[in-house]
């Protein structure tokens, strides 16, 4: 392992630990199950959330839950956001680094399961009103194994 791995294992590390010490500041926190088989290419998970607030910055981080089956070390996502006024925002490969280059699992490992908070960007909601948050995996397999779930969770920037 290159230093250069380990400070990125670091700063991780270190997000996902911010991220999870501000459960108290959650705007919206929702899981979605993945099919058992797999999560087809084709499946797409979508989140509705409302947002009141548009004066505030928040960190956003997608809940991954992955059993020892999944094959990679890291997931690509799409994300689709459909705005209050029907404006839709896409942003393709999405990555998140799973496990160490050693396979390591990153997030809390359970012995069957590994829970995962990454966080991918802080947002401000320009409108008031319902949003939606579409979501697809991004790797090569049709049937991807091993992703039993996908959440979104929203939460307060403490930087406010």
């Amino acid at each position: 392992m290159t230093l250069k791995d380990l400070r990125n294992i670091i700063f991780v590390l270190c997000l996902a630990l911010f991220a999870t010490a501000c459960d108290s500041d959650i705007l919206y926190d929702e899981d979605l199950t993945v099919d058992e088989k797999g999560w087809h290419m084709d499946d797409k998970l979508v989140f509705n959330m409302d947002a009141d607030d548009t004066s505030s910055t928040y960190l956003c981080c997608f809940d991954i839950r992955n059993s020892n089956d999944y094959p990679y070390s890291n997931i690509y996502l799409h994300l689709t956001t459909v705005y209050p006024d029907g404006a839709v925002a896409t942003d393709t490969n999405i990555q998140f680094q799973l496990a160490q280059p050693d396979g390591q699992w990153l997030g809390r490992y359970n012995g069957r399961y590994v829970d995962g908070r990454y966080p991918f960007c802080f947002f401000h909601f320009p409108q008031k009103g319902s949003y939606q948050f579409i979501v697809s995996h991004a790797m090569r397999d049709t049937l991807l194994p091993g992703v039993k779930n996908i959440g979104i969770t929203v939460m307060n920037n403490l930087k406010n």
